[in-house]
């Protein structure tokens, strides 16, 4: 078995994502060549328009394909290469199919308060389900007491908020899926919680805040449709 099959099996959650944004990156130019970052053409490729939703209950599946869509060259890598690098090491934490669950329900959090507060915005990227690994595991340290996880989980908190903070200063970019990434993170921790873990959070903690995350996730998607 060659090296990069061992860590393929390793790591498979965070290359099996990676692969996908890859493909559906390459798509997009293959699709539209030099437009594929045109308005238009983001949108049919799955942004992320609340309006639409608004007008079609059915296209509700923009909540989720954004996460894997790219509003250019410098978003696509940045994003990319943060998965990789940084998706691995936590992944090896939380395991594979708790990693993948995580990543993508915090990602469809983002996406989910975007389209609560900004409905009218056009906005894609994996950043959403970044900041939401990322709280994931500033949460563990919280939630475990242990000083391992406190310490890790401080310098993901201090990531997270550095982040933020310069968001604050890119008008472009969509700050409250960025935040609402970190929002699902933070509730996703506890239910998903590595199995080594799995003992140091009460059970009424990991119901509650998984019951948080669904009910403040579907009020926000029928108030915003309803409304």
């Amino acid at each position: 078995m060659t090296n990069f099959q061992k860590d393929f099996r390793r790591y498979r959650a965070t290359y099996s994502l990676a692969a996908i944004t890859l493909g559906v990156w390459l798509s997009q130019f293959f699709a539209n060549g030099a437009q594929a970052t045109d308005p238009i053409n983001l949108f049919h490729f799955g942004a992320l328009f609340g309006l639409d939703i608004i007008e079609y209950p059915s296209h509700i599946w923009r909540l989720v394909t954004p996460i894997f869509v790219h509003i250019g060259w410098e978003h696509f890598l940045l994003n990319f290469f943060s998965l990789i690098f940084i998706g691995r090491q936590i992944e090896d934490i939380f395991g594979s199919q708790r990693f993948f669950a995580i990543y993508l329900l915090s990602g469809i959090y983002g996406n989910i308060l975007t389209f609560f507060l900004k409905p009218e915005t056009l906005s894609a990227g994996a950043s959403t389900s970044l900041f939401g690994i990322f709280a994931a595991m500033a949460m563990l340290g919280y939630l475990t007491k242990n000083p391992s996880f406190q310490a890790i989980g401080k310098q993901f908190a201090v990531l997270i908020l550095a982040n933020l903070a310069i968001n604050i200063f890119q008008p472009d970019v969509g700050i409250f899926g960025h935040i609402g990434g970190a929002i699902g993170g933070i509730l996703l921790a506890a239910p998903f919680a590595p199995k080594i873990l799995q003992s140091k959070i009460l059970e009424t903690q990991k119901v509650t805040f998984f019951l948080v995350y669904l009910v403040s996730a579907m009020l926000m998607i029928v108030l915003t449709i309803m409304g």
